[in-house]
């Protein structure tokens, strides 16, 4: 075979999916243009619902990039219903938002009081500090979120309240 031919095919069978920091365009550019525009989740400005490979992915930007992005896979037999999305796929997720680091989960079980329905919560911290994820076992939502903006945010609001006490 042909290593045009290979390299195209090759790159044709690899799955796209998003990267957290990648700007409106680069996220359209995996995904298309939204479906929709939706509720953008604190601090996010904007936010897009998309969908990808099986799955409906939903963005939101901050500060013209991407802050959070949440994956639920669709039920091809329901399209308006959503799988469980396994731990190899959960996987090949966080390591698409996961330049040169690495994820860390700790799972959790809770029971509800009241209903007695087992809840099971996955979070996910990466390496380099920069992000967190957790994936929610009852509802099939895998959420990845920048925390690079927090942390730039409490440096900010640390150096304003030195700045206010300046001379005290």
């Amino acid at each position: 075979m042909r290593p045009t031919i290979l390299l195209c095919c090759l790159l044709l069978a690899v799955p796209v999916y998003g990267r957290l920091d990648e700007t409106i365009q680069e996220i359209e550019a995996r995904y298309g243009k939204p479906l929709k525009g939706v509720t953008p989740e604190s601090p996010a400005t904007i936010a897009g619902l998309y969908q990808k490979n099986g799955f409906q992915i939903t963005v939101g930007f901050y500060e013209g990039k991407a802050y959070y992005e949440q994956y639920q896979k669709i039920d091809p037999q329901k399209p308006n219903s959503f799988l469980r999305i396994s731990y190899a796929e959960q996987e090949t997720l966080l390591k698409a938002n996961c330049k040169g680091c690495n994820w860390t989960g700790n799972h959790t079980e809770i029971i509800d009081a009241d209903s007695g329905v087992k809840n099971s919560d996955t979070a996910y911290d990466r390496s380099d500090g920069l992000a967190k994820a957790l994936y929610r076992d009852n509802t099939g939502i895998l959420r990845i979120r920048s925390v690079k903006f927090e942390k730039q945010k409490e440096a900010d609001d640390k150096e304003r309240q030195q700045k206010n006490l300046k001379g005290f």
